[in-house]
């Protein structure tokens, strides 16, 4: 009947709020101007697929100078378009602020326009709750068995953006883990998003995390479940879960 969504990202949640306060079409409507003002492609320029370098190098001009304006006068409408065409569409920022993302190969499709529709029908609804906190401060005493607490948390043993610069630490995963734990007890299903393997580099702690506890483990690398412990322990991406 309820969701609370959070984050301590401010960005991230500098989005969330960006869904929840306007209409999908004034932001379609934004994205589509700055794709006409800057030049930026309409065209997707996958590598390897794409062959005309000098559109690429046009395309890469336009993405530099629209990113070099958005840093001078940031707001969430530019920050968002940003996105669809940084690299890996994601976003980070310098010690200074300021966007830095390079430009990647992506460009404002049709299904990025039913995401907008999607996203402004779900945060404008009444009972949808942004929250910028710490997950620590979650009070597990104030919830049931009827709620479901969904964690997707940075990745331990990766580098990816949000993970630079000691975003996640060590203290973090395990008091992470403490919450889980305590959510367990108390009767509340929880499920992770996670992976146990990345780039050869095996997150032996939350594997045997898992293990100790005998969580249910979801491999995706081939759409099939098992149990931790027993089958295949080294799967990439996972999903833990306590039911």
């Amino acid at each position: 009947n309820q969701y609370f969504i959070n984050d301590t990202d401010e960005h991230l949640i500098e989005l969330y709020n960006l869904f929840k306060n306007n209409k999908a079409e004034d932001i379609i409507n934004h994205i589509n101007m700055r794709i006409d003002e800057y030049g930026l492609a309409r065209e997707r320029t996958k590598r390897n697929e794409f062959k005309d370098k000098d559109k690429i190098e046009q395309y890469k001009k336009a993405y530099m100078s629209f990113r070099s304006d958005y840093n001078k006068n940031k707001n969430t409408l530019d920050f968002y378009t940003l996105m669809f065409y940084s690299f890996s569409q994601q976003f980070r920022f310098n010690s200074n602020g300021d966007f830095n993302m390079p430009c990647g190969n992506d460009c404002f499709s049709d299904k990025n326009r039913e995401y907008i529709s999607n996203g402004t029908k779900f945060f404008k609804q009444d009972n949808v709750i942004v929250k910028n906190d710490d997950f620590r401060n979650l009070n597990v005493e104030e919830l049931s068995d009827e709620d479901f607490v969904y964690l997707d948390p940075p990745y331990f043993n990766t580098t990816a953006t949000y993970n630079e610069n000691n975003g996640w630490t060590e203290t973090d995963e395990d008091d992470l883990y403490v919450l889980c734990e305590e959510l367990h007890r108390n009767g509340i299903k929880f499920g992770m998003s996670n992976v146990f393997e990345n780039k050869g580099i095996k997150s032996q702690k939350l594997i045997d995390w898992c293990d100790k506890n005998n969580w249910n483990v979801y491999a995706f690398d081939k759409i099939a479940y098992s149990a931790c412990g027993k089958g295949n322990s080294n799967a990439k991406e996972v999903f833990i879960t306590n039911y």
